[in-house]
């Protein structure tokens, strides 16, 4: 099981485009294109890793660094920190698109977030997540947002 990482991003670009998503589907050789608009806010150098809830995290090489950074931070005498560690950056791959503005996913993330098809490209609250769709739905599946609602509070502004 991933650790999750609390980070905090201060591109405000990023954060005027929250929310919107986008279907798409892997083509015969396992590529997907990550949207134009979303491309812009990402920049030419970007990773991706796996994530929680079963997606993949699309990180610009800004937030990348941030993350690699505060992975630095572990204890390398505590198993699970330094496991967690090691499985995040081993399950990072630094995109490379082709001519046509295809990536590439490689085995072990398509596997991790069980991509086989259909994908949704998502505007996530720290970042970009591709999700496989039937994962997506699943994980929404029997959502109760007004339970939901009470984790929010803690975000309140004092």
């Amino acid at each position: 099981m991933c650790a999750t990482i609390t980070l905090q991003f201060t591109k405000g670009v990023y954060f005027k485009m929250a929310g919107k998503n986008y279907s798409h589907q892997l083509d015969a050789k396992n590529r997907m294109r990550i949207p134009a608009k979303l491309r812009e806010v990402l920049g030419d150098n970007y990773s991706i890793t796996i994530g929680t809830g079963g997606c993949l995290y699309v990180y610009t090489e800004e937030q990348m660094a941030e993350v690699k950074k505060t992975l630095t931070n572990i204890n390398a005498y505590r198993d699970k920190q330094l496991k967690a560690a090691r499985y995040i950056l081993y399950n990072t791959w630094q995109a490379e698109e082709d001519n046509q503005g295809r990536i590439l996913l490689p085995e072990n993330l398509r596997k991790y977030a069980k991509i086989q098809k259909n994908i949704l490209v998502f505007q996530g609250p720290n970042c970009i997540e591709i999700w496989s769709e039937e994962v997506w739905n699943e994980y929404f599946n029997d959502v109760n947002f007004d339970e939901l609602a009470d984790a929010l509070d803690v975000l309140k502004a004092d």
